[in-house]
């Protein structure tokens, strides 16, 4: 999830009332420089030693110079820092202004052994073309605080043990906005555009993959950000981070986390309830291609990602919404390539489930004694308030000449035990059928294509199933399919009636 907490970050390192819009001092400059150490290393945790970088703030006329090094960076000119300049503005408020990162750098970082392969040093480099970093922050939260970023010719090389990447991006933008509301809590907009994205990898015993984009528009929205949960879950996530041990320290066969570890998730767990009260994101891509080295490539014209969740009543709502547009292979044989679906989107959805039920069973689950916190009633209680309900708001897909349409949904009360109904929509399917009978490549799809237009019900030039389903029987159109479940089932019982979303 990108959930851009920077505002919140850069709010709380700044304390309002060291220095006014006149010129500032030295003495106030140690004063802050204080502050901020103090607050990054409880950001941080105890792995990063702040005491021992040399974070420099000078007095300089209105404004403090801030110079922050960044441990393990190599520059060839300059300092390996994020420079900056503070400016106290009127009403306690901050501008931060003029942020750099060193224009190029070289860096080296470890990656962890995996079960998909060992892992060892990564040496990388990167370079900017141009920056501008700047943000107007109230630590108070009295008044909005704004951020915004623009990054042009941003790349990133990386070399480790038999792997080799790169990555490019034209230009980045990024615009946030932190609005304070009147019970306390805070709003987050935020949206951020890339343009240009190519991205190439390389691994022994595995094909070359290249990966572009013309551009990467996302969009996040948080309500009712509740900021002492939000500061409870970081702090004990920066512990338990530390905490956790590193694979080199793991014993053969160990699985189960160190008990301050754990005590530290459990703690996570609990500032989770209620730190927001609804989020989204959205996130297009247009234009991508995808290359994979002796075994082809494709196309895709726009790819669509979002999610949401919220629990405005102490019951979770949540969605996940994908879907592509325009793809394209020329790879692929050309009467394959034919149905290539051209529009794909699905909106699954979840909703009914207390958002407390689900913590409890967060901390059951985590607990060291599952004798005296056993999570089978917790699992339980799950359906106990009417039901889990699975949705499909949305599933549209053309398959050559056929394009289907559908909506659904399942209420589950047990693990064997829901009701649902699904209506499905259809035009073109005959034609379909008759291409697979004519395509050898299609063949093997043909017994479901006759099966499912044995089952369908004709209405005008398009094709219905209307599906039903209580327990483990099925049926379609009203023909009860329950021997092919498995569900059994009384022969000749009308189907479950459409639910009231149902489309025509």
């Amino acid at each position: 999830m990108r959930f851009p907490l920077r505002g919140l970050v850069l709010a709380s390192l700044l304390v309002p009332g060291v220095a006014s819009a006149q010129n500032v001092t030295q003495e106030q400059a140690a004063a802050l420089r204080q502050q901020l150490t103090d607050t990054l290393s409880e950001l941080l945790g105890p792995a990063v030693k702040l005491q021992d970088l040399p974070l420099k703030i000078t007095a300089n006329g209105d404004h403090y110079d801030m110079s922050l090094p960044i441990p393990g960076l190599e520059v060839t000119t300059g300092d390996p820092a994020v420079t900056a300049e503070l400016k106290p503005l009127d009403g306690g408020r901050w501008s931060l202004e003029k942020a750099r990162f060193p224009s190029t750098g070289n860096f080296t970082f470890t990656l962890p052994d995996t079960s998909a392969g060992p892992g060892g040093p990564m040496k990388g480099t990167y370079s900017i073309g141009k920056q501008d970093l700047q943000s107007t922050i109230d630590p108070s939260f009295a008044s909005p605080s704004t951020s915004h970023s623009a990054v042009e010719a941003l790349a990133i090389t990386m070399d480790g043990p038999s792997k080799h990447q790169e990555e490019h991006i034209d230009r980045m933008v990024g615009e946030a906005v932190l609005t304070p509301t009147k019970d306390g809590r805070l709003d987050l907009t935020s949206d951020a555009t890339a343009e240009g994205l190519k991205s190439a990898a390389l691994e022994d015993n595995k094909p070359a993959i290249a990966f572009g984009a013309k551009r990467v528009h996302a969009t996040t929205h948080a309500k009712g950000i509740n900021r002492e949960h939000v500061a409870e879950f970081w702090g004990a996530f920066v512990k338990f981070i530390a905490l956790v041990p590193k694979p080199p320290e793991k014993k053969e066969g160990e699985t189960e986390l160190p008990p301050l570890a754990k005590a530290q998730l459990r703690l996570m767990i609990a500032a989770m309830q209620d730190t927001v009260s609804s989020i989204s994101m959205q996130e297009t891509v247009d234009d991508m291609q995808i290359e994979i080295a002796d075994k082809g490539g494709a196309t895709i014209k726009q790819l669509q990602f979002g999610f949401g969740g919220e629990a405005p009543d102490g019951s979770l709502h949540t969605w996940l919404d994908l879907g592509f547009e325009g793809v394209e292979s020329p790879t692929m044989p050309p009467k394959l390539a034919t149905y290539l679906p051209k529009h794909f989107e699905i909106k699954p959805t979840l909703s009914g489930v207390p958002v407390a039920v689900l913590q409890k069973l967060a901390m059951d689950a985590s607990d060291d004694d599952p004798a005296k916190h056993p999570v089978g009633p917790d699992l339980a209680a799950i359906f106990a308030n009417g039901g889990a309900v699975i949705g499909l708001e949305t599933l549209s897909f053309d398959l050559g000449p056929a394009t289907l349409r559908g909506t659904g949904k399942v209420t589950v009360t047990s693990p064997s035990s829901w009701v649902g109904d699904a209506h499905v929509v259809a035009t073109g399917f005959d034609e379909l059928a008759t291409q697979a009978r004519e395509n050898p490549d299609l063949q093997q799809a043909l017994p479901v294509l006759v099966m499912m237009r044995g089952l369908a019900k004709p209405d005008g030039d398009k094709l219905v199933w209307d599906i039903a389903s209580e327990g483990p029987k099925l049926t379609v159109n009203g023909i009860d399919m329950s021997a092919l479940t498995g569900g059994g089932g009384d022969k000749g019982k009308p189907p479950h009636p459409p639910h009231p979303g149902a489309k025509p």
